[in-house]
């Protein structure tokens, strides 16, 4: 729907201004999809190594055992516990109550990391249904662009 002033105006005059604002909209389009297609290529060219980052990050943040606290009279066993690398030597010189302090220690440690994982999962559930529509947005879009060309087309050759 064209506004008052250009309902009023003669029919060449409203041909040709059609035209240039349809070209000029088109233009528009096509630079806005090609910028969008550039930054959604770099994008993912970076989320591999951003995200093995984060998990380096995460790593490095993740705070030491509370075992180690329970035992500082054995700080290779603290080590031993942050490593994940206890010898059978190591655990047969510790008490019970020791002993169970580590299971118990290595329960919570599962539970914590169980519901991490499940929010994780949750997460990447949510990601993925935010990419599908999105990739039926840009298929739209694209369809529309590619529609827009082949008008465009039919139309130059007919002046």
């Amino acid at each position: 729907l064209l506004p008052q002033s250009k309902q009023s105006s003669s029919y060449s005059d409203r041909d040709t201004t059609e035209e240039e604002s349809e070209s000029l909209d088109d233009m528009d389009f096509l630079s806005r999809q090609k910028k969008l297609q550039a930054e959604a290529k770099m994008a993912l060219a970076m989320a591999k190594p951003m995200a093995k980052m984060q998990v380096e990050v995460e790593k490095q943040n993740r705070k030491k055992s509370p075992v180690a606290d329970l035992l500082p009279h054995m700080p290779h066993i603290s080590e031993c516990l942050m490593k994940r690398s206890l010898k059978p030597a190591d655990l047969r010189d510790m008490s019970i109550g020791q002993l169970q302090v580590i299971v118990n220690d290595l329960h919570s440690q599962i539970e914590s990391l169980n519901e991490e994982l499940v929010q994780l999962l949750l997460i990447r559930d949510e990601l993925h249904t935010e990419q599908d529509a999105m990739l039926v947005d840009i298929e739209d879009l694209t369809r529309h662009a590619e529609s827009q060309q082949k008008h465009l087309a039919e139309k130059m050759p007919a002046k």
